[in-house]
């Protein structure tokens, strides 16, 4: 693959990610709605996550329509052939190179990796890894 297409890759996973945050309630400690569904994510969250002493800080559920413009088309196809929703948020705290979380684009290294789950099939559809979680994220818990 190019690297101009991995960089523009990771841009739009990148700029999905802080929508999808920024969709997410104000309040510290509340996700936005109801996050039960994504309770049943986690495995899958954690499962994609390769890296010793990770811990997860939060899980927010979001709906889709807030989101799928801004995904990879892989991601974008996903979600129309689940016909889901919403999409689960999961926040990782520890030390992330890009080859510690699946789907991650390459090149990456920090302390946060975000990752998006389907909440129907509850299949990893993105991933970010970032040095510093978006303030939107910051604070809240499931």
């Amino acid at each position: 693959m190019p690297l101009l297409s991995l960089r523009r890759a990771h841009r739009v996973v990148l700029a999905a990610s802080l929508l999808l945050l920024g969709a997410c309630s104000n309040a510290p400690g509340v996700s936005n709605g109801s996050v039960s569904v994504c309770f049943r994510a986690i495995p899958v969250g954690r499962n994609a996550i390769h890296a010793h002493h990770a811990s997860l800080i939060g899980v927010h559920r979001v709906p889709v329509d807030a989101v799928r413009s801004h995904l990879p088309p892989a991601a974008r196809a996903q979600l129309t052939a689940e016909n889901d929703t919403s999409v689960c948020v999961m926040a990782f705290r520890g030390d992330f190179t890009s080859a510690d979380v699946e789907l991650a684009p390459p090149g990456r290294r920090g302390r946060y990796a975000l990752l998006l789950v389907t909440s129907r099939q509850l299949k990893l559809i993105a991933s970010v890894v970032l040095e510093s979680l978006p303030r939107a994220f910051g604070g809240r818990t499931v």
